[in-house]
């Protein structure tokens, strides 16, 4: 009589328990979440909030990006790329605006509440945008804050673990670099082939993510 082989004491994939879309199920839909059909959402980004959320065409948000609009409205504008670990929206994260601006280039803001991302705009890694609005073009670089309030223009950097204060406003084509500390981009100013080429690139970046990165869009729609 041969040998029968030993039951696995393993349980079998139909009984294996699954918390992980237990915990991903828990977390909250936004209430109003408007995502354009070619936007990409990757693994375990997050939407949460009760406000209107708007992403526009061709936006590229990356893992563990967290898109809050539990305070006020954010709308991403079209071909915004939002990197790992990143967090968008007013109250996400922790700051607040003062009643009346202070030094250093701080000015009260005549914008309503919640956030805009202009078109090309780019946040990296474990930035965290609370402002206003953020122009065409922007990049905030690495560990950046930018508070509650604050007006950034078109083309502008935010150096890496820079902070800007609420209601800073921060004009077209300007470098914010160490403590605050400003230059214009004159070059990117004055070379309308330059921004041209950066565009070109951006949206080449864009269609490589979309060709890497499986798309979890499904999950909110």
């Amino acid at each position: 009589m041969s040998a029968q082989p030993p039951s696995s004491s393993r349980p079998s994939a139909s009984h294996r328990p699954t918390s992980l879309q237990k915990r991903t199920s828990a977390l909250p839909k936004p209430t109003s979440l408007f995502l354009d059909p070619t936007v990409l959402v990757a693994q375990h980004a997050q939407f949460t909030g009760t406000h209107p959320i708007t992403v526009g065409p061709n936006t590229v948000l990356h893992p563990h990006v967290k898109i809050s609009s539990v305070v006020a409205p954010v709308v991403i504008g079209e071909g915004v790329v939002v990197y790992e670990k990143a967090k968008i929206g007013v109250g996400i994260g922790g700051t607040s605006a003062p009643e009346s601006a202070g030094a250093g280039g701080a000015m009260e803001s005549t914008r309503g509440d919640g956030t805009v991302l202009g078109q090309g705009v780019v946040v990296e890694s474990n930035a965290v945008v609370e402002a206003a609005e953020v122009g065409e073009g922007t990049v905030v670089e690495v560990g950046a804050v930018l508070g509650v309030g604050c007006v950034i223009g078109k083309y502008c950097n935010i150096c890496p673990m820079t902070v800007l204060a609420p209601n800073t406003h921060i004009p077209d084509f300007t470098v914010v670099y160490g403590a605050g500390e400003k230059r214009t981009n004159l070059t990117l100013q004055s070379r309308p082939e330059i921004l041209q080429a950066k565009a070109m690139t951006h949206r080449k970046q864009i269609d490589m993510f979309k060709r890497l990165m499986p798309n979890n869009i499904a999950k909110w729609t």
